[in-house]
């Protein structure tokens, strides 16, 4: 497809036109500053200009992810004017239009931000699109509120714990990403959540940070909300909007989104928090890991380095960079993925995604000069009772796993469960 992506430049866009290019896409990145990257075309976008816009008559659909953050008043009505032109502009070339809206969203949202998304999104639904709305989304470079919260939690000791605390549902920008392409697909006129099914307090969700982004451990001290609802109050919605104390308070008014419907017809499996905090450290640590194990079942010997990184490199380009929940006891002893492999035993959607990862890892082996000796048993003579052994004993094998298999079916159901795929 040809897509046209507004907020090119952004926090969201710079990873979703790097993600549409490896599916295939043909990108046009709308936005104030040049988009300088091999295979995307540009053409200038403002929310502030006014002006209708033209698309090329090629565009199947336009993604539009430009929105307006400064604390400024009068900006709200500006950036409604500028959708509709979009939308005007989607129609007038019979292009798909998809709007990414915010959990905020809402008719009597508590801050002008959630009002206007709520209107963009009538708007959007109205006129045949669809649209986003993502939760707490973080990972990645730190921008967006996901910069701002690692600023915060990097420079100041002490952190305040609401009372009581309000719930955010995560999202890791590159799980986003691929939310936003797969809707594409999907039928109009309709609004997809995309987000953790469970939410975490705030409190947790900066914990997180501090534990993946920083190497400290601030303390957190109670401060109830009432505070903050009073001093808004009385500082007035001009110098409240000003200090961010509006936004602030906007996350005490988040509604829980139900995601896990949206989550399983997008087919989108979301990594743990745990994984998807850290640059890369942790999460690509354990796909090292992780690769390691799955390439060493698949040659029955230790993989070269060069290959380990090649498979961690092919989940990280064509998956969601999120490593297996495989137990402790299978990462010490390889072989026992043979329990696994195949296995109908196991959950579903875990079993899907390792069928998945051992097939990538014996392509891989294949093409290397370790998967040349093991595949084609290059070194090795072939004789007629040389063979007839092979044979017996792979069926001996087979059987002995299918056997252990049904007895430890308890165990097995249980395995995957504790990752979020879902």
């Amino acid at each position: 497809m040809r897509i046209a992506i507004t907020g090119a430049t952004g926090y969201i866009g710079q990873r979703l036109i790097h993600a549409a290019r490896l599916a295939g896409h043909e990108v046009l990145a709308l936005s104030r500053r040049p988009v300088i990257e091999a295979g995307v075309a540009w053409q200038f976008f403002e929310l502030a200009n006014a002006t209708p816009l033209a698309l090329p008559s090629d565009i199947d659909a336009v993604l539009h992810l430009a929105a307006e953050t400064r604390n400024a008043a009068g900006l709200d009505l500006t950036e409604q004017k500028a959708a509709q032109l979009l939308i005007d502009a989607a129609a007038s070339v019979r292009a798909a239009f998809v709007f990414m809206s915010s959990q905020t969203a809402c008719a009597d949202a508590p801050t002008a931000y959630g009002r206007i998304k709520w209107k963009i999104e009538r708007a959007t639904i109205e006129a045949g699109g669809l649209v986003i709305r993502p939760g707490q989304v973080y990972g990645g470079p730190e921008h967006g509120l996901f910069g701002v919260l690692c600023t915060v939690v990097r420079n100041l000791p002490v952190l305040p714990a609401f009372v009581p605390a309000p719930a955010v549902q995560p999202v890791h920008v590159d799980d986003l990403v691929v939310a936003l392409l797969a809707c594409l697909a999907r039928e109009p006129s309709s609004i997809i959540s995309v987000a953790a099914p469970e939410g975490i307090s705030l409190t947790a969700f900066l914990r997180a940070i501090a534990r993946g982004r920083t190497s400290r451990c601030p303390v957190f001290i109670p401060v109830p909300v009432l505070l903050l609802r009073v001093t808004a109050r009385l500082l007035g919605s001009g110098l409240s909007r000003k200090l961010g104390l509006e936004r602030l308070l906007s996350l005490f008014a988040l509604q829980h989104m139900n995601t896990a419907g949206d989550l399983q017809h997008l087919a989108l499996m979301l990594r743990p928090l745990s994984s998807g905090m850290p640059r890369s450290g942790r999460g690509r640590r354990e796909l090292i890991r992780e690769g390691r194990v799955l390439l060493t079942y698949v040659l029955r010997t230790k993989p070269a380095g060069a290959l380990v990184q090649r498979y961690a490199r092919a989940v990280e380009t064509l998956r969601i960079n999120q490593p297996l929940q495989l137990p402790e006891l299978v990462l010490k002893a390889p072989a026992l993925l043979a329990l696994l492999d195949g296995s109908r035993n196991i959950d579903t959607n875990f079993r899907c995604e390792l069928d998945w990862r051992i097939n990538a890892a014996v392509m891989l082996a294949e093409a290397s000069p370790q998967g040349a000796s093991r595949f084609l048993d290059i070194d090795n003579t072939g004789s007629c009772f040389r063979g007839t052994v092979l044979i017996v004993r792979a069926c001996m094998m087979e059987l002995s796993r299918r056997f252990i298999r049904f007895l430890l079916w308890p165990v097995l159901s249980r395995v995957g469960r504790k990752g979020v795929y879902w």
